[in-house]
C-alpha cells in the first residue's frame, strides 16, 4: 500500500519551510514534501495524495497535464485567482489548526470508521436530541450555546424539521441550512460567512425553511456538512436533532458527547429508556448522558416572553449550573441530570 503524502508548493522559500515544518511536527504518520520551483516539481517523479499549490504551481501542473497530484487546494493570498477558486482553499497565515484539521480530515476519508477517528478534533461536536420532543429543546441548545461560547467561538446548528428558531429570535435570514447544504455537497466556492447569522454572541445558520426540507438530505450530504464545518474554526459546534435523519448515526458516532433531553414524568421516562437502550448498543464510543429538563413552555404565558428571557432567565441558570456541577465541556467530564 503507498504511503499518503502532501506536498506544499509556493515560490516564497520562508513560508514553505514554516508550513512543511508545522506538518511534520503535527502529522508524523504523513511524508511531507515541498518544492518552491515548478521544474523540479515537475521532474520529481513522485505522486502525492494531497497538494497545497499555489497558483503558479497549479498553472504549469495543468499545462504539462501530468497526474501527480491526487487532490489539490489551492495556496492563495489575497489576490484569488479566479481560475482556481472552485478548490477548496488555504489562506496564507491562516491558522495552522484549520489547515492541520482540513488535512486530517482530507487524509483519512477513505477510512470506514473515518467518523470514530475523529475525536482528536480540534472542534468539540455536542449533540442534543430529544426522543419526547421536548418543546425547549431550541432554547436549551441556545443556552448551553451562552455558556459555551465564554472560551471559544460556537455554532449553533439547528437540524429540527420544523424549527420556531427564526420566529423567537425575531431574525429572519435569506439563505439557509438548505442552501449551503446545497454548496457544500457540490464543493463548489462559496462565502461561508454569509450563511452565518449571530443571536446573542452565538453563530448559527438559519434552519430549514420548511419540513419536507429535511427528506430531501442524503446521509452524504450530512456528511460532507460536518467534514466541511470541522475546519470553519469553532471550537465547539452544537447539533440540535430534531429527529433521527439519515446521517443520524454518523453525526452522532462523531460527537465528544450526546445529550439526551427529557422531562419529568413515568410516560416521558419510558420513552427516553427506550431510546437510551438502543443508543447503549450502538453508540458504544459516544458518552451519553440524560438531562432531566424540568422546564415547561405550559408555564410561559402567551405573548409575554422571548428568547433573551428564557436563555437569561431560569432556564440559563439551570444550564449553567448544570454544566458547573458535572457536564463536559472540553476536556471535563460530564455527569447525568436526573
Amino acid at each position: 500500500m503507498t504511503r499518503k503524502n502532501i506536498v506544499v508548493c509556493d515560490g516564497d522559500r520562508e513560508y514553505v519551510q514554516a508550513f512543511t515544518t508545522y506538518l511534520m511536527e503535527h502529522i508524523p504518520d504523513i511524508a511531507i514534501y515541498s518544492f518552491t520551483s515548478e521544474e523540479s516539481f515537475l521532474q520529481c517523479g513522485q505522486v502525492f495524495t494531497v497538494g497545497i499549490l499555489s497558483k503558479d504551481f497549479l498553472s504549469v501542473l495543468e499545462f504539462s497535464g501530468k497526474e501527480i497530484v491526487e487532490e489539490k487546494l489551492y495556496l492563495c493570498d489575497e489576490d484569488i485567482a479566479p481560475e482556481y477558486e472552485h478548490l477548496p482553499m488555504v489562506y496564507k497565515y491562516q491558522s495552522m489548526e484549520i489547515v492541520e484539521e482540513m488535512l486530517r480530515r482530507m487524509l483519512q476519508k477513505d477510512i470506514s470508521d473515518w467518523w470514530g477517528k475523529r475525536k482528536d478534533s480540534r472542534t468539540q461536536l455536542i449533540g442534543i436530541y430529544s426522543p419526547i420532543s421536548h418543546e425547549l429543546s431550541m432554547p436549551f441548545g441556545l443556552s448551553l450555546c451562552q455558556v459555551l461560547r465564554e472560551s471559544g467561538r460556537v455554532l449553533f446548528l439547528d437540524i429540527e424539521e420544523n424549527s420556531i428558531m427564526s420566529a423567537m429570535t425575531g431574525q429572519e435570514n435569506g439563505r439557509s441550512l438548505m442552501d449551503l447544504l446545497y454548496y457544500v455537497i457540490q464543493q463548489e466556492s462559496f462565502p461561508f460567512g454569509e450563511f452565518v447569522h449571530s443571536f446573542m454572541g452565538v453563530d448559527y445558520i438559519s434552519p430549514f425553511a420548511n419540513p419536507e426540507e429535511l427528506n430531501d438530505v442524503s446521509q452524504e450530504a450530512w456528511d460532507a456538512l460536518m467534514q466541511y464545518l470541522l475546519g470553519a474554526g469553532y471550537d465547539v459546534v452544537v447539533i440540535l436533532f430534531g429527529r433521527t435523519v439519515l446521517g443520524f448515526h454518523d453525526m452522532v458516532s462523531m460527537c465528544q458527547e450526546l445529550v439526551v433531553l427529557g422531562k419529568p414524568g413515568d410516560y416521558y421516562q419510558k420513552s427516553e429508556k427506550s431510546f437510551l437502550n438502543y443508543a447503549g448498543r450502538t453508540y458504544e464510543n459516544v458518552p451519553i448522558r440524560t438531562v432531566s429538563l424540568p422546564m415547561s413552555a405550559g408555564n410561559l404565558v402567551d405573548g409575554t416572553y422571548a428568547m433573551e428571557e428564557l436563555i437569561q432567565g431560569n432556564l440559563g441558570i439551570f444550564v449553567r449550573k448544570l454544566m458547573q456541577d458535572d457536564m463536559i465541556v472540553r476536556g471535563r467530564a460530564y455527569g447525568t441530570s436526573s
